[in-house]
Order: structure tokens, then sequence, then C-alpha cells
């Protein structure tokens, strides 16, 4: 870990950053014990405060109040219709029409009704019923065509859809009231529940024993890796005490964000897992500056200031870049990227502050002896700086730095590819184990009562009455219409049934027309007209979130119609969605390209070094991207990183959160990297001397930061859950990447071609270097990566 080529430039006078890093670290050690004592006290407070924010999270915010579909889905309230949160599977030996099952089938549908969130509900026993305008069961509703779609045609089997109104929070209040009343055995009915809500209820509860088992399965793989990494007990704790601080404060933070807004239960994840990759890189970082420092006869307290205002500088700016990654998901309109974004920025800040005032306190409270100790001392790399494999291989590459970025290019590439055929969609059951009772209801209902659990499209006329002959008209042509576009399997609304272009039931009723069509149009007339206006329900794919669907919706919105519509359904929410991320991403990506840049030019200096990190970050996620594609929307690799439901589609929301990740980490190792190529090339004022250096100096650092990391991601490809899966796979396999291709050779790579254009700052922003001490510990004879006794001019001209 140690650069014995020369000795380290002396830090920079007092004055701004540095002056307050090293004003923090005068205060951290000659008040140790206060500092370590309110870091204490500082946690328990905040876990305190945060004990009970898990119970205030909700699963939900992807769809933003503006967009059209969560309007027409509050209009939808009126009609008590629109998608149900959560379906009833109510099964018997005998059959459903039994004067028993009938009874106790009235009895569940009146308990749901007294839910001030059940706003209608659908069931076989009672047709459709709303609160305090229950229609009570009878021989008449035999006869409703739409009442018997909800049975099977054994009778064994009758289907309760429950409609639930509100904001997510509110829905899962319902979930927890509700299932645990209506679910089980009912004298000789046996309910089970499937529907969004009700998977979205396993979901989080899946997710939290998936965390847990992960956290079980990685722990050994960390404290072994932490232990390697510092080097002694005592030194593999600090990441985690500057972990805990840092992730009881996000709790806190969370906890009053919940008094002001709903947040996603996916944020507590994202705290712990965004508070120990921090926690594990600045304390590495601090702590390595130190002993490299000691390594070159520092003293104890010198080499503590010289951590502060060069390791110091390195977390503030490694923050900063993290954060504006993370600072890109406020952009979006959804409360689920937002709320994420919020915790990743409280943790990130806490764990760099925490960092920077428990490390040197812990270190100067541990003294010389023990903050110097290194128990796998013999096993590292004790030798020059040039003798080091990883001088070597920045070496090896910059010597043939066209072939070797060509090559790295084409590995991308090929990595990349799949991506383009990228499909993408909403989690439903399927991302459940297939063991999970939610799931497997939903393919029994899939399996019986196909026409139940296909997608559902709702149009709504708002303000549009059918309440003359010509409406009417209208209203039938356009049902007609809509029945005939590809993947439309029936359409309803106030003039009838229709199918593939035609009415399959005429409405109104004459008094002549059979019982069944009478009774048909009555519950269609009261179903479809509100004050709010009129409803048309079209039926769709199986898969609300596939292609078909959304290509049916797409058609919709074309169709003519008499009047504005609004649509609502889950293919609606799905292409609101992608509207409002494609209408904002380019902001978000702008922003954070723009603070990335302006960070890393101020850190480093120079202008082409921040777009070289900004490209290759660019070209390392869109090869993660594709990888991510090929694993889990293609089905490959099950056999490595876990079964799971292929659906041919990937969820929209967590590659998001799994890239920005992978952003945030890839460009906190690259500040590293840069750091100390900055520092070697103040030094050697020599470009290739610079960047095999600093990438000798940085790469053990990172390497064992990344492998901490990527311990703790692939052990969550145990979950069950695919969505989990999925990120801790797609954010591991970006962090091999990373650190296998792109920092040890095409950096070195693009370093040699660039050549002095890696400095280049316009005139007026330059300011003189310090001049540099000459070296105290002369180079060895034989150059980085040439021939025993071969001039070291003999490399590339690129590479000086």
């Amino acid at each position: 870990m140690r650069d014995t080529s020369a000795p380290h430039p002396p830090a920079p006078a007092p004055g701004g950053l540095n002056g307050l890093l090293a004003l923090a670290g005068r205060l951290a050690v000659r008040r140790r014990s206060v500092v370590l004592l309110l870091a204490a006290a500082l946690t328990l407070l905040c876990a305190l405060a945060g004990h009970d924010v898990s119970g205030r999270l909700v699963n939900g915010g992807f769809v933003p109040d503006s967009a059209p579909s969560a309007r027409a889905q509050r209009t939808m309230e009126s009609f008590g219709g629109g998608a149900p949160g959560f379906v009833l599977l109510a099964r018997t030996r005998g059959t459903v029409d039994a004067p028993e099952a009938r009874r106790d089938g009235v009895h569940l549908v009146s308990r749901l009704l007294t839910d001030p969130q059940v706003v209608g509900v659908d069931s076989y026993w009672t047709g459709s019923v709303r609160p305090r305008r229950a229609a009570p069961a009878g021989t008449d509703r035999a006869a409703d065509a739409l009442v018997r779609a909800l049975r099977t045609a054994d009778g064994h089997t009758a289907v309760v859809l429950v409609r639930l109104r509100g904001s997510a929070g509110g829905t899962r209040a319902a979930v927890d009231r509700l299932l645990p009343e209506v679910t089980g055995v009912r004298g000789p009915l046996r309910v089970d529940a499937t529907g969004q809500a009700a998977a979205l209820k396993d979901l989080e509860d899946q997710s939290e024993k998936d965390l847990r088992t992960a956290e079980l399965i990685a722990a050994p793989a960390v404290l072994l890796l932490l232990l390697w990494a510092f080097g002694s007990l005592w030194a593999a704790l600090l990441p985690l005490a500057v972990g805990a601080v840092a992730v009881a404060g996000a709790l806190a933070v969370l906890r009053a964000l919940t008094t002001v807004t709903e947040v996603s239960v996916f944020a507590l994840n994202l705290t712990t897992a965004v508070g120990l990759a921090m926690a594990v890189d600045y304390s590495l970082f601090l702590v390595a500056r130190y002993r490299e420092e000691r390594a070159a006869g520092a003293s104890h307290d010198a080499a503590l200031r010289q951590m502060m205002t060069t390791g110091g500088r390195t977390v503030v700016v490694s923050a900063a870049v993290v954060g504006a990654a993370l600072a890109g998901l406020l952009v979006f309109p959804l409360y689920f990227l937002r709320s994420l974004a919020w915790a990743g920025l409280a943790v990130v800040a806490l764990a760099a502050v925490t960092a920077l005032l428990l490390v040197p306190a812990a270190l100067s409270c541990l003294g010389e002896d023990r903050a110097g100790t290194d128990w796998f001392a013999r096993r590292r790399f004790r030798g020059a700086t040039e003798q080091g494999r990883w001088y070597r291989l920045a070496v090896l590459s910059m010597r043939r730095p066209v072939a070797v970025g060509v090559g790295g290019l084409l590995v991308l590439a090929a990595l990349a590819l799949p991506f383009h055929r990228a499909v993408f969609g909403l989690s439903d059951e399927r991302v459940l184990p297939p063991t999970a009772s939610v799931a497997g209801t939903a393919r029994v209902l899939h399996t019986q009562l196909p026409a139940v659990t296909g997608s559902s499209t709702d149009v709504v006329l708002p303000h549009w009455q059918p309440e003359s002959p010509r409406r009417l008209s209208e209203l039938d042509a356009y049902a007609s219409r809509l029945s005939a576009l590809p993947g439309a399997t029936g359409v309803r609304t106030v003039t009838g049934v229709y199918a593939a272009g035609r009415p399959v039931l005429s409405c109104p009723a004459h008094a002549t027309d059979p019982a069944a069509v009478r009774v048909t149009c009555t519950d269609l007339a009261a179903r479809h007209r509100a004050a709010a206006g009129t409803w048309v329900a079209v039926s769709g794919p199986a898969s609300a979130y596939g292609p078909a669907s959304t290509r049916l919706t797409r058609d919709i919105r074309s169709t003519g119609a008499p009047t504005a519509v609004r649509l609502a359904g889950p293919a609606a929410e799905l292409a609101d969605i992608k509207s409002a991320i494609a209408g904002r991403l380019p902001y978000a990506a702008g922003l954070v390209a723009l603070c990335t840049l302006v960070l890393l030019a101020l850190f480093t200096r120079s202008l082409f070094l921040p777009v070289k990190a900004l490209v290759m970050n660019l070209l390392s996620l869109t090869a993660t991207a594709g990888g991510m594609v090929w694993i889990f929307q293609d089905g490959h690799l099950r056999f490595l990183v876990g079964d799971f439901t292929v659906t041919g589609t990937i969820d929209l929301l967590t590659p998001m959160v799994a890239i920005c990740l992978a952003f945030g980490l890839s460009m906190d190792y690259e500040v590293l990297l840069l750091s100390r190529i900055g520092e070697a090339h103040t030094r050697t004022r020599d470009t290739a001397r610079a960047t095999a250096a600093g990438l000798q100096a940085a790469a053990p650092l990172f390497t064992a930061s990344a492998a901490v990391v990527i311990a703790v991601l692939l052990a969550l490809a145990s979950a069950q859950i695919t969505v989990i899966k999925l990120i801790g796979v797609t954010v591991a396999l970006s962090l091999l990447i990373d650190t296998l291709l792109i920092r040890p050779l095409l950096v070195p790579a693009v370093m040699a071609l660039a050549g002095p254009v890696n400095w280049w700052l316009p005139s007026r922003f330059r300011r003189e270097r310090p001049a540099v001490p000459p070296p105290v510990v002369p180079a060895p004879a034989s150059a980085v990566g040439t021939a025993p006794g071969a001039p070291l001019d003999d490399r590339t001209p690129q590479a000086r």
C-alpha cells in the first residue's frame, strides 16, 4: 500500500478545504474521548429515534401523483371500479352455490365493505357492490353474465375482487387489516389472496427475510475481508463503527421524512448497503494513508495530520461525487426514487463526516503501536513501487495503448449488446418465489379463470354521459372500435359487451329480452355510469406489463373517442411512468454529469480527466446493463445466481437504483485513483510513471473495498425475490468490470494516449504548483515494465 519511490509532498498550507480538514483532525485528536463518546451517544439517540421507521415505510410511489393514470384512478373510485387491490380465491369441496358457501361468501363481502379503504367489491355471490349500496344476494344474480364469470365451470371456486382507495400507505394498512381476517378457512370455504396489493405485502415481508439471510451469509466473508484489508481487529472494527453511526443517523432522517411524505421501504435497504460501502471505503482510505505516512518515516501525529489533508480531501470529494449521482434521482417525480435519493444522500454525508472525525480519534486512542499494527504485513507487497504487479500491469497497458483500448472496448461492447432488446415493465407476483402463497394462488387463478386475471385498461370519459340516443350510438361505435384493437379480448360499458369489433350483448335491454340480458344490462348501467362520467373497461393480454399490453394502451390512446379520455390500469401506469422518466432523464443525467465534471475538474485541476472518468463510467454501466438484460430478462446463469421466474421483462425502476449505486461506487474508486495519480504526477511530472504509481497505490485499496462490497452483494443472490437478486448481481457485475477491466487496463491506456492533454487547463485557471523536493529514495535501475537494464525512454511517445 505504500509508494517508496519518493516521499509524499508536503501538506499544503492550511486554508480552504485543507484548513478545515486539518482543523477537524486536530479537534478529533485533542478531544478524542469526547468524539468517541458523542459518536456512541449520537448512534444511540438516532437508533431510538428511528427504531420504528420500518413500520412507517410503504411499498409504492411508482406512479407520479400528477400522471393521467393517477387522476383516472382517483376518478375510478366513484365507479367502484378499476384494477382490484387484491383478489380472493374461495374454494370448496362442494359447490359455491351451496347455502352454507353462499352465506359465508356474503358475510365475507360484508366484512370487506366495512373497511374505509374499500371502494367496491365484485363477487360471485353479490355481484358488484359498494359501501352503503350493497345489493343483497338473490336468484337474479345468478342470471347476470358478469357474475357467472366469477365462478369456475366446475362450481368449486369463486372469485372476490376487492378495490381499494387511497395512497400506498393506506392500501398497505388496509391489506394488513383485512387479509388476516378474510383469508384461511371460513366454514366450507378455503380463501387465499393474490393481486397487486397482496403481492406488494408479500414482497416486503419476503425482502426482509432475504436481507436477514443475506446478512448471515455475508457476515463471515465480510469480517475476514475487513481483517485482511485493515490488518488488525481494531482497525477492522472502524468501518463497522462508522457504518453504524451513518446508518443510525440515516434511519432517524428517514423517520423524520415519514412525517411529511411517504417513503419507500426500499430506502431502508439502500441505507444499509450504501452505509456499509461508504464506511469501508472512507475508513480504508484514511487508515491506508496513515500507515503509508508512518512507513515513510513520519511520526504518529504528523501521519494523522497528513492523513487528514490528503486522504481526507479524497473522502470529501468522493462523498460529493457519490452524492451528485444520488441527487439525480431527486429530479424524477416519483417519491419511490426521491426517497431513495434522500436516504442515500443522508447516509453518504454521515459516513464521510463520521469517518473524518471518528477515524483520527480512534487511531489517536489506539496509539502509534496499535494503530500501525498489520498482522499480514509480511504477505503484502513491500518492494519498490516499480516492482509492484499493478505498476507492471499499467506499464504493459501503456506500451500498447491502442490494442488494449480497442480490445477493452470490444469486450464492453459485447457485454452491452443485449441491452438493445431490453423490455421494461413493472414487478408483479412473479418476482416472488414459486412457493409463496400469493404466487401459487395467482397461478391457480390464471389456469382456472384466465378471463378474470387478464390485464384491464380502464377508459374514463370524464363528465360525459350517454343520455341521448346519439350519445349512446357514439359510445356503441367507440366500444366496437376498441374491441377490434390488437390484444383486446373484450370491452364492457353502458351499451353492452363487445368482442372482435362487434357487440356480444347490446344494451339497453328490451322488456322482451331474456332475464339474463336484462339483469346484465342493468348491472352494466349501474357499474359504468357515475357523476364523474362514463367508464369503458377494456380487457387485454394476460401480462399486464408485457409488450402486448403496452401496445394496446398506445392504440387506445390513438383511437377516436366521443370526448377526451383518461386511462387507468397497470399498462396505463407503466406508460405514464415511462413518460415521466423519459421526460426527466435528460435533466437528471445532465445534473449528474455537470456536478461530476465540476467536482472532478476542481479536484484534479484538469479538464480532460473528468471527461475521461465520466466516459469510462458510462462504458462500464452500459456493459453492466447489457449483462443485466442477458441474465434477468433472457434467463441465463440461473444455476449461478439462483433460480427465478423469467418474465421476459425487466422491472423499470429497479435497474435505475442499481445503476445509480454502481455509478456512485465506480466514481468513488475513480476519485481515489485520480488522487494517487495526481500526487505521483506532482512528484515526477511524468504521466506514465504517475499513472503506474497511482494505480499501484490505489488498486490494493479499491480492490479490497470492492471485494467487501461484492461479498455483500453476491449474498443477495440468495434472495428469493427477483428484484433484490437483480440489484445485488447487477452492482456486483459493475464492480467486477470496473476493478478488473476499466481501472487497471483502460484507464492507463487512455492516459498514455492522451499524454500531456491529461493535465491541460486554460491558463487563466492555472496556479503554480509547489516545488517538488528531490526524491529521497532513488528509483531502481530497471524501469517500469522494461527489460532489466532497458532505458525508460524506450516507452512509446504517447506514454510520456
